[in-house]
């Protein structure tokens, strides 16, 4: 019986990872082979077949101009097959004289070098500007993600535990400038703690304990802040 529920759990792991991956892959897949497709088409190449997936077909249809588009049993990639190719992996290509003087006209070695580079290159590109539209989306509806500045730890008899800070201080300023994230303190902090000498002011750190905001000054030009904020 544990043997059974070890395998169930096992199976249950392998699918949580495998379905969503096959998922992102195929439409990763899909939108470069519609890149290539859609540059071909536009260049006025002949396809044959737009695939997702290989091997034998699930389901498929003829669209207006004869492209033959189906969905195949293996989900781990995608082709797109024009006129001259041979296989669907365009390893090979008919030869232009046992085409038909239409056949040539709309094959993919008998378009111009500028035509072919296009097609090749569309697959790429469409899918750099699938993950322009993903990025854009999730930051328009998600915002970007970020860790407050917020103290967690203070070292005992620390730089920061002398300036008085204490676990739960959320840094909302330094010197004037608003702290939106760790990120963001942790870069102006750095920079300021290597610009600091004997004459310099010292940064202050406005933190907001509770409902009060206070006013953090590390009277040190060597040690950097020994606290711990996340």
């Amino acid at each position: 019986m544990d043997t059974i529920l070890t395998l169930s759990g096992f199976g249950d792991t392998v699918l949580s990872y495998l379905l969503p991956f096959l998922f992102v892959l195929t439409i990763v897949v899909f939108f470069h082979e519609l890149g290539h497709f859609l540059v071909a088409r536009w260049c006025g190449v002949a396809v044959k077949t737009f695939s997702i997936g290989f091997g034998p077909e699930i389901v498929g249809f003829n669209d207006r101009h004869g492209t033959r588009w189906r969905l195949s049993w293996i989900p781990l990639g995608g082709y797109v097959k024009f006129i001259d190719d041979e296989n669907a992996a365009s390893a090979g290509q008919k030869p232009l004289d046992a085409m038909t003087a239409e056949e040539r006209k709309h094959s993919f070695q008998g378009k111009s070098l500028g035509a072919r580079a296009a097609i090749v290159a569309a697959g790429p590109i469409a899918n750099f500007l699938l993950a322009i539209v993903i990025f854009t989306a999730i930051f328009t509806f998600f915002g970007e993600r970020s860790t407050a500045a917020k103290v967690d730890i203070v070292n005992p008899g620390s730089v920061a535990e002398k300036a008085g800070f204490k676990p739960g201080d959320l840094v909302v300023k330094i010197d004037g400038s608003t702290i939106e994230s760790f990120g963001q303190m942790q870069r102006i902090v750095e920079v300021a703690f290597g610009q600091i000498d004997s004459r310099s002011r010292h940064p202050a750190l406005h933190c907001r304990k509770g409902l009060r905001q206070v006013v953090c000054r590390i009277m040190t030009k060597r040690s950097r802040c020994a606290c711990c904020l996340g």
